[in-house]
């Protein structure tokens, strides 16, 4: 049977794709380590002064909560919303790239909640190249758009990829100005590939440092 998506999940994901856009990081202010602490930075420079990422797997933090958990880059902002309907989940970076998984407890359609995401990307911005895509997170079959645009004369991309459980469906959400992905890129690949589900809501999960 498959389940539409309902008035919350529509403006749920709608809310969380807008957020997603390039105007709204750009508006967002920048999230700097503390001065005060020996911060690292998650890149290198080659002799040429060309930033170069690191390991992905450096300098990790867990997240265990709400039935999921993940690794995701010490620094690394987080900030999470939760009501009966869904659960947002969000990471954002020392730049403008962040990542953003919502759980939708009334487990709509994987298909319409990407088609939810990619209007609300095309009413913002005049051309949105989309495509497509079938993938694989967790085990579970996923399905896919990445989605290329302009903003602010900068190239941006966005990924959104979606799958049903037996609980919920799962939405995850990323974006970057192509400058800052050619470090953030792999970051988010890695928080991605790292998320596991739990058949039942985990009662007590925090944040840990790896």
């Amino acid at each position: 049977m498959i389940l539409t998506v309902t008035d919350s999940d529509r403006a749920a994901t709608w809310k969380i794709a807008s957020q997603l856009g390039c105007s709204a990081a750009f508006e967002r202010p920048i999230m700097h380590p503390p001065s005060h602490s020996h911060a690292h930075h998650d890149h290198d420079h080659d002799h040429d002064g060309n930033c170069q990422p690191r390991n992905p797997q450096e300098s990790l933090r867990h997240y265990s909560k709400h039935g999921v958990r993940f690794n995701f880059p010490a620094d690394w902002t987080i900030s999470e919303e939760s009501d009966e309907h869904e659960t947002t989940i969000s990471l954002q970076s020392d730049g403008t790239s962040f990542w953003t998984l919502m759980l939708l407890k009334s487990r709509p359609d994987p298909d319409a909640v990407l088609d939810t995401v990619v209007s609300a990307f095309e009413q913002d911005y005049e051309e949105v190249d989309v495509i497509s895509t079938i993938d694989n997170l967790g085990g579970l079959p996923t399905l896919g758009r990445d989605l290329d645009f302009v903003c602010y004369d900068l190239v941006n991309s966005a990924i959104a990829r979606a799958f049903q459980t037996s609980l919920q469906t799962v939405l995850v959400l990323s974006q970057g100005t192509d400058h800052e992905l050619q470090v953030t890129r792999a970051q988010m690949k890695s928080i991605t590939e790292s998320l596991q589900l739990d058949d039942e809501e985990l009662l007590d999960g925090d944040l840990e440092d790896e």
